[in-house]
């Protein structure tokens, strides 16, 4: 199949997987009775809607946001799904549906989108309400902060500052950097652990699939298992590579900070810096696809592929034909548009 003209992005989703397009996003999903549910939709990014908003610097809060509502929608619709499935499973029902055959315009290749008796398609994207989407993210941030910022700082202030000090500029680089040293173990500690659950490890080997397919898409493969298969799970353009760049940036912006005393007025100053640190590693994550800038982008991305180790996993053909299906309706929609 031709190489799509534009980047592709996507994340695992409860028994799925989410892809994105510069136009549209796609979805799909396995149900409990094997058949795979699609989802495509229109989507505009605010950056191209208000482009005083696509400035450097700026851009890339706004871009997070706006992944983090997107992706977590798409989580609610496939856990949405996955609980209709027990539902149905625990009452001893089996799910009827029609099926509708359209032809991708890339590869001639039949795509059956399904859609179960009594719902319509608007009713099946379950759409996240914002009050949901608000309540969602201040609990994420919530426990970021507390977990990543305030834990840190405060092992680091009661640990290490009588022994180092902090009235010297040095003595406040080597106590942020210890800080850093302590927030990266959180999170690898974090990440290895949560793995180790069920669930999660599902959701890590779609993520495997994800990054396998678009690895096929990009290189023009078939979007099969057997086209999929042969690529690794790590991808230079993942959120896990991204979660440890801003853990090494905000080591060099909280450098320049002072380390007053007061915990409330440390761990504050910390959080305010938050966007600083955002919109800077995501502009350095964006100049890594720059080609004139391949010997740094190896350098920036490589630590975030070794940490994929722990976030992707190896999925089965099952799980990558689920991968497959959903790059197929995404390429489909942008080729018709």
């Amino acid at each position: 199949m031709p190489k799509p003209q534009f980047q592709l992005g996507g994340q695992a989703l409860i028994e799925g997987v989410m892809m994105r397009g510069p136009r549209f996003v796609g979805a799909a999903v396995r149900r409990a009775d094997g058949r795979i549910e699609t989802r495509v939709e229109e989507f505009t990014s605010i950056l191209k809607k208000r482009p005083y908003l696509n400035a450097p610097f700026v851009r890339g809060i706004f871009a997070l946001v706006e992944m983090m509502k997107l992706g977590t929608g798409y989580l609610n619709w496939s856990s949405n799904l996955a609980l209709e499935d027990e539902n149905r499973k625990k009452a001893g029902e089996t799910p009827k549906h029609a099926v509708t055959t359209l032809e991708d315009p890339l590869s001639g290749t039949p795509i059956l989108t399904e859609t179960v008796a009594g719902e319509s398609p608007d009713a099946a994207k379950n759409p996240l309400p914002i009050w949901l989407f608000v309540l969602t993210i201040l609990g994420s941030l919530g426990l970021g902060a507390l977990l990543f910022v305030a834990t840190p700082n405060l092992l680091t202030h009661f640990v290490f500052k009588p022994m180092i000090g902090s009235e010297t500029r040095l003595s406040i680089m080597a106590l942020t950097f210890i800080e850093g040293a302590i927030k990266l173990c959180i999170f690898i500690a974090y990440v290895y652990l949560i793995g180790r659950r069920e669930q999660i490890r599902r959701v890590f080997e779609y993520h495997g699939a994800e990054h396998k397919v678009v690895y096929a898409a990009e290189n023009g493969r078939p979007l099969t298992p057997d086209g999929a298969r042969p690529f690794d799970t790590p991808h230079p353009r993942c959120g896990t590579g991204f979660a440890l760049l801003t853990v090494v940036v905000s080591v060099l912006c909280y450098s320049f900070l002072p380390w007053p005393d007061n915990h409330f007025t440390r761990v504050g100053l910390r959080l305010c810096l938050l966007p600083i640190v955002a919109g800077i590693s995501y502009e350095v994550l964006k100049a890594t696809v720059n080609p004139r800038l391949s010997g740094l982008a190896i350098l920036v991305v490589t630590p975030g592929m070794w940490l994929q180790r722990l976030t992707t996993e190896q999925p089965s053909d099952e799980q990558l034909e689920v991968a497959c299906e959903a790059m197929r309706v995404l390429l489909a929609a942008e080729n018709n548009s």
